[in-house]
């Protein structure tokens, strides 16, 4: 939500603006949620899950791998419940950002739950979509009021491109965005410091939105807040079924990708290494078991 409030607002549609939603918001999430011990993001699952089954007994490989789809299932679940619910709450009911309404029908609203100066009237979708796509700063939906509903138009512009791209582009977006992703957790947990952890985390993730890469849960906040605000009245297209198919479900399997193109040349490189060091640990620990008070047991 920052990033559209700061960034959607920047009042440009160049690289200066993508940088500018890249760099503020998204970045603080993930580091909050790196900090919280215990939060679960799905697309860092997708590795720590995978390194869980690789390095996992054999005999124990089967019931880690059931423990995997179940946590990636309710993790991916929650996910989408929780970046819906805190645009509902935090922007969408209290009117930081406003919504749009054709004919008095919101689309989002069919309890009449927002007040109405939350609401952004147009007397049919015709008369919205001309406003939207006026540029002019004095009459365009976009410029107009010194960029004021600029946040609008990012959340609408996202989720019109979103539930519209081919399969196989939404899935390469997602592999090379959670390589990225998978990389900034990778990097902080070098780090010691907060701030250093900040730091590793920001310079990934600045990178893969500044290149138009697409992060699942980022998508799971910014398609149905799209939607809800009135994209479906700038682009029919823009609706939950292709939201799911065009966007969610292959950037899930591309999420999962690229997150095994980081883990599997580790795991390759470095397992021998691993399972050394754990016999070595095991050997330390089953030759302590022999002390009693500081003597050796007998056998």
């Amino acid at each position: 939500m920052m990033s559209c409030q700061v960034g959607g607002r920047w009042g440009s549609s160049t690289g200066v603006n993508n940088f500018v939603f890249a760099g503020f918001g998204i970045p603080f999430g993930l580091t909050f949620i790196v900090l919280c011990q215990g939060c679960e993001l799905i697309t860092a699952n997708y590795m720590f899950c995978t390194f869980a089954c690789l390095a996992a007994k054999p005999e124990d490989r089967a019931a880690e791998i059931k423990a995997t789809l179940i946590n990636w299932v309710v993790c991916w679940t929650f996910n989408l419940l929780g970046a819906i619910l805190h645009f509902v709450v935090f922007a969408w009911q209290t009117g930081l950002i406003m919504t749009v309404a054709v004919d008095n029908d919101n689309y989002a609203d069919s309890g009449n739950a927002l007040e109405h100066n939350n609401m952004i009237y147009y007397k049919n979708s015709e008369d919205f979509i001309a406003a939207y796509l006026d540029t002019s700063e004095e009459t365009g939906f976009c410029k107009s009021g010194n960029y004021a509903k600029a946040n609008i138009c990012k959340l609408i512009g996202a989720a019109q491109k979103k539930c519209t791209q081919h399969f196989g582009t939404a899935l390469i977006r997602g592999a090379g965005c959670n390589w990225m992703v998978c990389l900034a957790i990778w990097l902080q947990m070098i780090a010691t410091e907060p701030i250093s952890k900040f730091i590793m985390i920001w310079l990934p993730i600045e990178l893969f939105i500044s290149s138009g890469f697409d992060h699942l849960v980022v998508n799971e906040f910014l398609i149905p807040a799209g939607i809800m605000v009135g994209g479906k009245y700038y682009d029919d297209r823009c609706n939950w079924g292709n939201a799911f198919w065009f966007n969610f479900v292959p950037v899930t399997l591309g999420s999962i990708v690229g997150a095994w193109f980081l883990v599997f040349p580790f795991w390759l490189i470095n397992k021998d290494g691993w399972y050394a060091g754990v016999k070595q640990r095991a050997a330390i620990t089953e030759a302590e078991t022999k002390f009693v008070d500081g003597k050796v047991e007998d056998a």
